[in-house]
């Protein structure tokens, strides 16, 4: 009796070890000099980042030991200038090695997980760098249906990861593997791809810190959506007079957000202006909003365009109070809305914008 007691007292005590155990991450890192110092970080609730661990690189290989008390997305800094290596951290050992083309990540259930995705990814896209120089090549030969061939087929590839990633965002929704997944998309995207992926997500990793990014953003991408009641804004014309978005009345109206030193909004102006002069008298009116910051080649721009509409601006650049209420990172961004002011479509250029405004002004 006494025999068996002490066994479960030692099982017991052992059990109460593996508990309490924290993380190892053993790198190995031929090519990095000794001295440099290795730094393990996650972001915080404060969309700061924590720093959980340091190591200094010697003999090519460095060490970091810690303990988190739940699961967290970290990253590996310092082994090159500007790269990071994500890791999905857990009180287990992990191997980093960074010995080839890509770092290999091994340890913990979700880093798995991790890694069976990407291995997906790499073989979808195992064939982009032969496309990419092919693509330059027929370019620069002027081979536009080669061109356009290699264009499908890079949209058939995406066809593909696509589902992939939401094959795992449904089945893995409730780990920190699918809130990376989406936060790793470009942190601008549109309501409409981002709405269906933030859905898959559950409750609590929509209030992880990496969910808590996800969420803020798309609160800002719901502002632009379609269906959504475009915010109404006061600013400047160019002759100084205020002039609010609800005080412009239209069957359709089109909000225009670019400035004269934009490239692409220059080569965009054309197409509005050709719309502009189609349905102006069927009930079309554009508000644009200039994102410049000096008066003269605003309204230098709006002369040499031949831009006859309605123009205002607060002369602030990207700080411009209208652009900070719609969440603009890019110009041309252009919106239709209807009599209600209610947002039809977003972010439309050249044959999009056209075919929404055909749409609308035949109704």
């Amino acid at each position: 009796m006494k025999q068996n007691f002490f066994l479960i007292f030692c099982l017991a005590l052992l059990a109460g070890c593996d508990i309490n155990k924290g993380f190892t991450i053993d790198g190995v890192v031929p090519d990095v000099e000794n001295g440099r110092t290795i730094y393990l970080v996650a972001l915080a609730m404060n969309s700061q980042w924590d720093t959980l661990g340091m190591s200094v690189v010697e003999n090519g290989k460095f060490k970091i030991e810690g303990k988190i008390p739940e699961p967290r997305i970290a990253q590996i800094r310092g082994i090159e200038k500007r790269q990071s290596i994500p890791l999905f951290l857990e009180n287990v050992p992990f191997l980093v090695k960074v010995t080839g083309e890509r770092p290999v990540v091994t340890g913990g259930e979700l880093q798995r997980i991790s890694n069976e995705f990407n291995d997906v990814k790499a073989e979808i896209y195992k064939d982009m760098p032969e496309m990419e120089k092919a693509f330059r090549e027929a370019r620069e030969q002027k081979n536009w249906s080669r061109c356009e061939q290699l264009i499908k087929e890079e949209e058939r590839l995406d066809s593909i990861y696509n589902e992939a990633e939401r094959q795992i965002l449904a089945e893995r929704g409730n780990t920190l593997v699918a809130v990376y997944l989406v936060s790793r998309h470009h942190p601008k995207m549109r309501f409409e791809r981002l709405k269906p992926m933030y859905d898959r997500l559950s409750e609590e990793m929509k209030n992880s810190p990496y969910g808590q990014v996800i969420t803020q953003r798309y609160r800002d991408a719901k502002i632009t959506a379609v269906g959504e009641i475009a915010p109404d804004f006061t600013l400047l014309t160019p002759e100084g007079d205020s002039l609010s978005l609800y005080s412009v009345k239209a069957k359709v109206k089109v909000l225009d957000f670019w400035a004269s030193w934009c490239g692409p909004c220059r080569a965009e102006n054309p197409n509005v202006v050709a719309l502009y002069q189609k349905y102006k008298d069927k009930g079309l009116e554009i508000l644009s909003v200039s994102l410049d910051s000096k008066r003269e080649p605003w309204v230098k721009a709006i002369r040499e365009d031949g831009l006859t509409w309605k123009h205002v601006s607060d002369l602030q650049g990207w700080k411009c109070s209208a652009a900070q209420r719609y969440k603009i990172s890019a110009v041309p961004s252009i919106f239709v809305l209807d009599s209600d002011n209610r947002i039809v479509g977003s972010f439309l250029r050249g044959k999009q914008l056209e075919q929404v405004l055909d749409s609308l002004m035949i109704e």
